[in-house]
Parts: structure tokens; C-alpha cells; sequence
């Protein structure tokens, strides 16, 4: 396996850095672009541990952290449109079309929380994108009035257009994404929407007094959610091939 660190200079002069990682080979491989969260950068755990499992499998994997975040990871703020940070997905998602070692029919995007609905819409103008992955998405954002499942709809527009598969995969005690909301959502859409529950929230931590116990359900965690990630992707590999 080998890796690099991409610098890429936006328009506005902020640097966006790209985690570029490879299995062993010669390629070209599938590649799984994965988008940050707001404050949960490319090396936390989520995402550490799905980039490592990949890898493990011969997926390329390309994570990154927002400009924003680089610029100031305190106290950084995403666009109010999301349009830079449309923008940052964009330039990791050209750098990958433009390496011979990537397998261009076989780039999957994925992204958490705030980066799941940057993920999205890169998907949905993407038409050759082969799959999408949905990290602890925002279903309910707003609760002081009108419609929470409108939320969803807001953050994930135009998902009944959709017929690629996508995996969306929610924590049971997320405050940000209420199971029933996101049911609600995916019944209401003819998408090859799949939905995986695992324990614990935002951050799919279990967080205990009992401090050894919380590490050890979060480390089970960990390895449910790649293998949840592994079995999505290599369905559509084999759904392909039958």
C-alpha cells in the first residue's frame, strides 16, 4: 500500500489537502471518495477505519478535509450554500479522473454528516458515479416547527430521480437523524435506498462511565460499519457481473 498528501490551491487561495491512498498493485482500482463532517476531520475514526478496511479489499480511497476546516479548524464555517464546499468535492473528484491508477467506471462517494449532503449532490451530477454512501446523515435539523421530514428531503433532494444504490447508515441514538424520519424518507422514494442501524450517535460512540466497556462497543462499532460498507459495495460489484 502507499499513499500521498495532495495540496490543491482553490480560486480563493485556501489549500484543500487530499489524502490519495492505494492498495498493493499496479491498479487501476475502484475508488471510494470520502467527505469529512463539519469538525470530524479525514482522520477520526469513521472515516480512518472505512479508508483502512478498503484498502485491505484493493479500493483505492481518496479522503479530505473541507477548506474551511484547514484554513481555521476551530472556528471555520462551511458555506452558507454549501457551494465551496461543492467546490472542494469537486477538485478531489477531478484529481481522481485524472489518475491512471483509479478504475474510472468504479468511483463510489461517500461523506458524513454535513459531508453526506455535499456527497449527495456531487452523486446526483455525477451520472457516471457508480454508488454513494450516506454516513450518519442529517434527517431532522430543525425541530421549532413545519414538517421534520421535509429536512431530509431538503438535505438529499431529488431522490425519487435516483436510481443508483445508495447505502444511508444512521446511529440508533442520533439526535441529528431520527431512524423513523429516514425510514419515512426512503418509503416515500422508488431509490435503492438501503438502511443500516448500528448503536450509539452522531459519532456512533456509546458514550459510559464504564470508560474500557464504551472503547470496546465503539471498536465493535467500527469494524460493523466497514463490514456494513464492504458487503454494499461488493453487492453492486456482484449485481454487475450476474
Amino acid at each position: 500500500m502507499h499513499s500521498h498528501i495532495e495540496k490543491i490551491i482553490r480560486p480563493d487561495g485556501k489549500v484543500l489537502e487530499v489524502l490519495a491512498e492505494f492498495p498493493a498493485g499496479t491498479g487501476p482500482f475502484p475508488l471510494l471518495i470520502l467527505a469529512p463532517g463539519l469538525r470530524y476531520d479525514m482522520c477520526r475514526p469513521v472515516i480512518a477505519q472505512v479508508a483502512s478496511h478498503l484498502l485491505s479489499l484493493g479500493f483505492a480511497v481518496f479522503r479530505f478535509n473541507w477548506a474551511f476546516y484547514t484554513a481555521d479548524a476551530a472556528r471555520g464555517q462551511p458555506s452558507e450554500d454549501l457551494a465551496a464546499e461543492l467546490q472542494d468535492f469537486s477538485l478531489v473528484l477531478s484529481l481522481a479522473k485524472n489518475d491512471k491508477l483509479i478504475q474510472q467506471q468504479r468511483i463510489s462517494v461517500a461523506g458524513k454528516s454535513l459531508g453526506s449532503i455535499v456527497a449527495w449532490r456531487v452523486f446526483r451530477e455525477e451520472a457516471l458515479l457508480k454508488n454513494c454512501v450516506l454516513l450518519t446523515p442529517l434527517c431532522v435539523a430543525d425541530k421549532s416547527g413545519g414538517d421534520e421530514s421535509s429536512m431530509v428531503e431538503q438535505n438529499y433532494p431529488d431522490a425519487a430521480q435516483e436510481n443508483r444504490p445508495i447505502l444511508m447508515l444512521a446511529g440508533n441514538a442520533d439526535p441529528y437523524c431520527e431512524l423513523a424520519i429516514l425510514h419515512q424518507f426512503a418509503a416515500s422514494t422508488l431509490t435503492k435506498f438501503k438502511i443500516v442501524a448500528l448503536d450509539g450517535n452522531h459519532s456512533l460512540e456509546m458514550p459510559s462511565a464504564d470508560t474500557v466497556t464504551a472503547a470496546s462497543k465503539f471498536d465493535r462499532n467500527m469494524q460493523l460499519l466497514a463490514k456494513h460498507i464492504e458487503e454494499f459495495l461488493f453487492e453492486q460489484e456482484d449485481s454487475k457481473c450476474s
